[in-house]
């Protein structure tokens, strides 16, 4: 419970820079596209951050993230650590693994890549550690809301309930919600809604997590990223289910058990 109305000035503010960041070039008409914010707001905001310095222009009608970005993140320790103790072991992993792997964490109503090998064999993913994959179209976030406690779960779905980008609607439909869990459960891993897939990588990719699960905590997920041309999913989970569930308890055994 909060003592106070939310700044909601402050808070759209913070969004138009969130989706900066993402876009690495976004333009008025796109942050326009993804906010919902009328244009003359999006370039009031925009002009703030640039004067601030969190964000530049470029080419005339391109915004990018400034360096000065990086000190929001500075006290934020999380991620580097946990991906620190995570790399060795992802990194002895590739053979077993074969296709580009993440190790992701949770992060308050999104997951967080923390290390990957995603440059592995020469297969470049654009996902890179820092990004925060949505929680319910992810294998990644899938795979972490199956095996989380039930109250830390309804927080969660409670937060995605309001989420506006679309990719966490599932959260409005608790049936759909309590079989996704279930089957997860059963199986032990995790696919990425095709929907999420087709949009985010042309189709050309899809993706499977399983928990990394210590003896009393759940630590985060690991996904693997597969060609679909190389192997589809129904041959690809047989074969790379059990490798994935091989590894995920040597990283849960590094960040500590």
């Amino acid at each position: 419970m909060v003592s106070y109305r939310k700044v909601e000035a402050l808070s759209r503010g913070l969004t138009i820079l969130r989706y900066v960041n993402e876009e690495q070039g976004a333009t008025v008409g796109s942050l326009h596209a993804k906010s919902g914010l009328d244009k003359a707001t999006i370039v009031r905001m925009l002009e703030t951050l640039e004067h601030d310095g969190y964000v530049t222009r470029c080419d005339g009608a391109h915004w990018r993230a400034a360096g000065k970005t990086l000190v929001l993140s500075g006290g934020y320790s999380a991620v580097r650590e946990m991906g620190r103790m995570a790399s060795p072991v992802l990194s002895e992993s590739r053979e077993i693994l074969k296709w580009p792997a993440s190790f992701g964490i949770f992060d308050r109503d999104a997951m967080i890549i923390a290390d990957t090998t995603h440059d592995w064999r020469g297969m470049m993913v654009t996902r890179q550690p820092n990004h925060r994959p949505p929680m319910l179209t992810t294998s990644l976030g899938r795979a972490y809301l199956a095996f989380m406690e039930d109250k830390e779960r309804e927080v969660l779905l409670s937060l995605l309930r309001r989420d506006p980008t679309g990719w966490n609607a599932l959260a409005n439909k608790p049936g759909k919600i309590s079989e996704l869990i279930a089957d997860i459960r059963q199986k032990g891993y995790a696919l990425a809604d095709s929907n999420y897939m087709a949009h985010t990588f042309g189709g050309d990719i899809w993706g499977m997590s399983v928990p990394v699960r210590g003896k009393t905590r759940l630590y985060g997920s690991l996904v693997i990223m597969v060609l679909r041309r190389v192997i589809g999913e129904e041959e690809g989970v047989l074969d790379l289910a059990p490798r994935m569930q091989e590894v995920a308890p040597r990283i849960a055994e590094a960040l500590g058990g």
